[in-house]
């Protein structure tokens, strides 16, 4: 009776497998992504504020934020997972780092430590933000600081219920 038991349920996995593996789902994330660029650095007390200039935009609600004055302004409540990277990382010795600090609504609000950093230099986060905070993004005063540094970051907005599920596979 066991060897009959296993045989069925051995039959049942074999047979519906497949059928169930059709059926799996992608999920999709449709937010935007939003790719800010700039050079250089403007003085801000011990630090220097970080330059951007230049916002792009890939996919829909290109709306979602907005730069103006070297500031990024939110234009709805979530949660952004924000990438954020400076040449000048990469021409400083292997395994040191200039330190990026995070303001929000004018005030300093976290910073970056060695050990978050990628090997590039690169600092990710996610910060849940309110409708109109403003972002800044400063930078530790260093030597190696060049006026014609290019100054990187991403940002998206990734509120879980705007992820979208689809049958679809690329």
């Amino acid at each position: 009776m066991i060897y009959f038991k296993i045989n069925v349920l051995l039959f049942l996995t074999i047979f519906f497998n497949p059928i169930l593996a059709q059926h799996t789902e992608d999920i999709v994330d449709g937010n935007p992504i939003y790719s800010v660029e700039g050079t250089g650095y403007i003085d801000s007390e011990t630090k220097k504020r970080m330059v951007f200039s230049n916002l792009t935009v890939e996919g829909n609600n290109q709306d979602e934020i907005s730069l103006n004055d070297n500031e990024i302004k939110v234009k709805k409540e979530g949660i952004y997972r924000i990438t954020l990277g400076s040449e000048v990382n990469k021409t400083l010795e292997s395994g040191k780092y200039i330190n990026y600090f995070i303001n929000l609504n004018g005030k300093p609000a976290f910073q970056s430590e060695l050990g978050m950093l990628s090997s590039q230099g690169i600092y990710s986060f996610q910060i849940q933000l309110k409708k109109d905070d403003l972002l800044s993004f400063d930078i530790t005063d260093h030597e190696a600081l060049n006026p014609t540094f290019k100054n990187t970051m991403s940002i998206r907005f990734t509120d879980p219920k705007l992820i979208m599920v689809s049958d679809h596979h690329h």
